[in-house]
């Protein structure tokens, strides 16, 4: 089961920032900057580290540490 911290330190790989600038209210796109390519990189990440697959639908619902949590958390993949 993946934390928050868990999540956030992904999201720091994919985009090689430091894990305190991927806060649960940060946007992808505007705060962070993420582009396509980071986005589909960190849903591979995210996959592979909670064993879970998400389709295109669920990565479009993904603009923040935070909805990648509640989504998580629907799906009880966090702790």
């Amino acid at each position: 089961m993946l934390t928050d911290r868990d999540v956030q330190e992904l999201v720091a790989g994919v985009l090689e920032i430091d894990v305190a600038d991927a806060a649960v209210d940060k946007s992808f796109y505007v705060d962070l900057e993420m582009d396509s390519l980071h986005k589909a990189e960190f849903i591979v990440a995210l996959e592979r580290a909670s064993g879970a697959e998400f389709d295109p639908a669920d990565a479009a619902e993904m603009d923040s540490v935070g909805d990648v949590m509640r989504l998580l958390r629907d799906r009880h993949q966090v702790s």
